[in-house]
């Protein structure tokens, strides 16, 4: 499975592909950096840096208790400035990254969603 975070004010997406298990859940990694989508015990799921700090979590009333990241918006604090996503669980993403192809034929993050 993956996942992809959809910033609302300007359609980016972020590509996460799931990559083993860390504090006893699905660990999922960011396709173009070293940025994370993991459960930590004391703050529940959360989108983590590479130097190990939490920069985004789902938002209010939605403490991420389950056993995968919870789908719908989230907010991520990093630099002073704070975005608004949509997570979503992308399955046909999973099957593209095996299939192709990509409009370039890369499957990196960062690229626009396309409007409806």
């Amino acid at each position: 499975m993956s996942i992809e975070f959809v910033r609302r004010a300007d359609g980016l997406v972020y590509r996460y592909r799931r990559d083993g298990e860390f504090n006893g859940r699905p660990s999922f990694r960011r396709l173009d950096l070293d940025v994370w989508c993991r459960w930590l015990p004391e703050r529940g799921w959360c989108t983590v840096g590479a130097d190990g700090t939490a920069n985004g979590w789902p938002l209010s009333g939605r403490t991420g208790e389950g056993p995968f990241p919870p789908l719908g918006p989230w907010r991520s604090w990093k630099a002073g400035r704070s975005y608004l996503y949509d997570l979503r669980r992308t399955d046909e993403f999973e099957e593209r990254l095996t299939t192709g192809p990509f409009e370039d034929g890369k499957p990196e993050a960062g690229r626009r969603a396309p409007r409806p």
